[in-house]
């Protein structure tokens, strides 16, 4: 399909200029909102036969909005999952479910492996692997991915790593590392601790107790703090009213 469209057939909101093949964007500035350079966002109800017109656009932020629309076909992702450019390669990581192409797409640089680590159809194993990537970025989302099995989560709750350790504590269930944790000489460990969702009412009542008042704030905001803990927290964090004599780091 060759024949020039308008920016606001192909971009949302876009504007009333004309687009010509192969590009599809305007060569003098991007067209998002009528001049905003936030990158091109594509009208939602764009038919798959124009779809498949912008990926073969030479511009690279073209591309990656082909692969970040909501109906873009899954074949044309894994298509581009070789694109020279590394952040259409991250795109296509993300959208694809082709395990043999993530696990070879681990191997590529950090902004792809990020991409694999937060893909829920990597399997374990690769999982497993990111968690140790030498990336703590990587490794992170490895935590952080919904299939990430709790053993792998466990673990990294015990890792060196500070980005790791703590995204794993506020993601773990195990009871026993928890309690641990709630007892950590490090701030920063209770801190992320008690923003964990999975926080048992013991831990919840341990943590209650820290020293640091930012510790204390997040248990006081936590979904499962009961009412009398809560409103006993909210006393002692209340300005003026100083009820621990501990450090009180922030």
């Amino acid at each position: 399909m060759d024949e020039p469209l308008r920016c606001s057939t192909i971009f949302s909101p876009g504007c009333e200029r004309m687009l010509h093949a192969p590009a599809w964007y305007h060569g003098d500035e991007w067209i998002v909102d009528c001049g905003r350079r936030t990158g091109p966002h594509l009208r939602e109800e764009l038919p798959e036969h124009l779809l498949r017109s912008l990926a073969a656009s030479p511009a690279s932020d073209v591309r990656v909005a082909v692969l970040a629309h909501p109906n873009v076909p899954s074949d044309l992702v894994d298509h581009m999952l070789d694109d020279p450019n590394w952040d259409v390669r991250r795109t296509a990581v993300r959208r694809t479910s082709d395990v043999a192409a993530l696990r070879s797409a681990a191997r590529d640089e950090w902004h792809v492996r990020v991409a694999v680590a937060s893909n829920p159809s990597s399997p374990t194993d690769l999982l497993e692997e990111l968690a140790r990537d030498r990336d703590q970025t990587v490794a992170v989302n490895a935590v952080l991915n919904p299939s990430a099995p709790p053993k792998l989560v466990n673990r990294a709750a015990l890792s060196r790593r500070d980005h790791v350790r703590w995204w794993a504590l506020h993601q773990t269930s195990s009871r026993k590392l928890m309690r641990a944790a709630a007892t950590s000489a490090d701030t920063d460990n209770r801190s992320w601790l008690a923003g964990n969702p999975n926080l048992p009412l013991d831990v919840l009542t341990t943590l209650a107790e820290d020293p640091s008042r930012a510790v204390r704030r997040k248990v006081a905001a936590h979904p499962a703090c009961p009412p009398e803990l809560k409103q006993r927290l909210e006393a002692t964090l209340a300005p003026g009213r100083a009820t621990f004599t501990a450090d009180e780091k922030e």
